[in-house]
């Protein structure tokens, strides 16, 4: 998927398990947490990529292509290491260890969550980035640092659901690369090594991909115009979630 599809649809499951009026509302948040969580939900959708040179997010910083480049040959290549189970589960002990870090100045009673505060910032400003709402990562740096900053200054008590957001949001992408004909990795480093019979059963061609795991390609390949579709009718989704949700507040 492209980027803007894999951010519209990380906002879109934010709001299918946060938002009752218009979902499963299995995550029990409160309207700000489903907002601003749909907007952190998007950014986080790109972060499998970060082991493609070429990604969005390898712009945001000054070197980031020499990082992403980095990480790619360290997890075998893009739509290896990241794009699997065990990414996911890194993720979100990383997220969580991440949400521990706080500073508390000194005759303050409440502490800064400064860790929340990061993943925040760099998710909403990889979102406005890709989704066009910000023209220079300038912008979209400031926009996220910002807006993370007002959430952990006058909401401190409303970052507890930010783990959950990042690991939505990164086993979001992997969905959708599973969904076009690359397919990904979901067992890596381990890569099953079906029998020449069970490779040839017609079922298993369409799902097994020798160097990229297994696909259910219902879109087919990236840009096309099912993906587009699908990415139109998740922004409609989202876009109605966002209004219930604003309402709310």
């Amino acid at each position: 998927m492209m980027g803007a599809s894999h951010a519209i649809s990380g906002a879109a499951v934010w709001v299918a398990i946060t938002t009752p009026a218009a979902g499963f509302g299995i995550l029990s948040v409160d309207p700000i947490e489903r907002i601003a969580g749909a907007i952190v939900c998007a950014g986080a959708a790109l972060l499998p990529d970060a082991d493609h040179p070429n990604a969005t997010i390898a712009y945001s910083v000054p070197g980031g292509s020499l990082v992403t480049g980095a990480i790619g040959k360290a997890t075998g290549g893009h739509r290896k290491g990241m794009h699997s189970l065990l990414a996911v589960v890194g993720v979100l002990a990383a997220a969580i260890a991440l949400s521990h870090v706080t500073f508390t100045p000194d005759g303050w009673d409440t502490a800064i969550q400064v860790g929340a505060g990061i993943m925040a910032a760099a998710c909403i400003a990889f979102a406005v980035k890709v989704l066009h709402l910000a023209r220079s990562w300038l912008v979209a740096w400031l926009t996220g640092i910002v807006a993370a900053g007002i959430t952990s200054w006058f909401f401190p008590s409303h970052t507890w659901w930010l783990p959950v957001c990042l690991t939505v949001g990164y086993f979001v992408h992997l969905l959708g690369d599973f969904l076009t004909v690359g397919g990904v990795p979901w067992l890596w480093p381990i890569m099953p090594k079906p029998s020449k019979t069970v490779r040839e059963h017609p079922i298993w061609k369409q799902l097994w991909r020798p160097f990229g795991g297994f696909a259910l390609p219902l879109v087919g390949k990236t840009g096309s115009w099912r993906e587009q579709l699908l990415t139109v009718a998740m922004t409609v989704y989202a876009g109605w979630g966002a209004t219930v949700g604003f309402f709310a507040l």
